[in-house]
């Protein structure tokens, strides 16, 4: 762990730090040269919010890359196999977007110097057996198995993205944050109705 890493988790409340290092996964490959957008107007105008990246910030697109990254291996594995039309399009919709939030958060990364494998959690996110059963579920509960997977790794990501909105200073960063907390419930809440694996 590096000094700048410790010395911004020594600052932060610990219910925070526990958020960021349960929910967060690794795994992500190298950065590409996604170019930064122009910060926010919001940045000037919201008291506490820099538009400098700090540690923490840094951390927060670290962990998302890489639960980002692994969320695409999941829709993957199954988007050729869903018999559920609203299911297709929500995976399809899960790609397209995290796709391009993957492409902001590696060029941030790179653009500071950073790798997104620089914060490795792996292990704390989706784990193989879960990938597992999604790879070897019969057709007949492909699209249950996929609600139940994919459920608790976008509730994951929403957790995340909460509490970088509590500990974060770069505006860029927080509205992504806010984005992704949104877009994740809103995914959660659409397969809570429909049914898990049993």
């Amino acid at each position: 762990m590096s000094g700048v890493r410790r010395a911004t988790l020594r600052v932060l409340p610990l219910h925070l730090i526990a958020v960021l290092l349960v929910a967060g996964c690794g795994g992500a490959p190298a950065p590409s040269d996604a170019p930064l957008p122009p910060v926010a107007a919001t940045s000037a105008a919201t008291p506490g919010v820099t538009s400098e990246m700090t540690g923490i910030d840094l951390l927060f697109l670290s962990m998302m890359a890489g639960h980002t990254e692994q969320t695409l291996q999941i829709v993957r594995l199954v988007r050729d196999r869903l018999s559920d039309s609203e299911l297709r399009t929500l995976v399809a919709a899960v790609e397209a977007t995290e796709s391009d939030e993957l492409a902001t958060a590696r060029g941030w990364l790179a653009r500071a110097g950073r790798s997104a494998r620089a914060d490795d959690h792996a292990g704390h996110g989706t784990g193989p057996e879960q990938l597992a059963r999604l790879r070897d579920a019969p057709d007949a509960e492909v699209d249950a198995v996929l609600i139940e997977v994919l459920s608790a790794h976008q509730q994951a990501a929403a957790d995340l993205a909460r509490a970088h909105q509590e500990a974060g200073t770069d505006a860029r960063v927080l509205d992504l944050a806010r984005r992704v907390e949104q877009s994740r419930t809103a995914q959660v809440a659409l397969m809570a109705g429909r049914p898990a694996a049993g």
